[in-house]
């Protein structure tokens, strides 16, 4: 090892005990200082060594409670006013474009005759769409 060598390795130990010893005094607890020792104002206008004061807690006032109001009776429920139909010719019939609707309403929960209030129809033509055969679009 020559000269420089010697010297570069005494200033990284340095530097190395330095840093080490800096850190340690970070966390190091704060020891009182002596009274001789003149007190410094903190950037807060207090005494660096003084306790900060203990914060009062924020309290909320709560608007005193209304006392409840006197009951009302609730609406009575309005049943709803049915309207009749507008009158319309018996001899109406169910157009062909709803023809498969009336087969799958009378087939899945609706009954004959309520097909027929739906369409403005009688019975009798909703019984003869539900007999007459089904046309599947193709030719024998």
């Amino acid at each position: 090892m020559d000269e420089w060598q010697s010297a570069d390795e005494r200033n990284s130990r340095e530097k190395t005990s330095r840093a080490r010893q800096a850190a340690e005094d970070l966390f190091k607890r704060a020891q009182p200082k002596a009274d001789a020792e003149v007190a410094r104002p903190a950037a807060n206008g207090g005494l660096p060594h003084e306790e900060e004061p203990r914060r009062q807690p924020r309290i909320f006032a709560v608007p005193p409670r209304l006392p409840p109001r006197p009951q009302v009776e609730p609406p009575t429920a309005v049943e709803p006013v049915r309207r009749k139909p507008a009158a319309q010719p018996a001899t109406r019939t169910v157009p062909p474009s709803q023809i498969g609707r009336v087969r799958a309403l009378a087939t899945y929960g609706m009954t004959p005759l309520q097909v027929a209030e739906l369409y403005g129809v009688t019975v009798a033509e909703i019984d003869r769409i539900l007999k007459s055969p089904v046309y599947t679009g193709k030719m024998r």
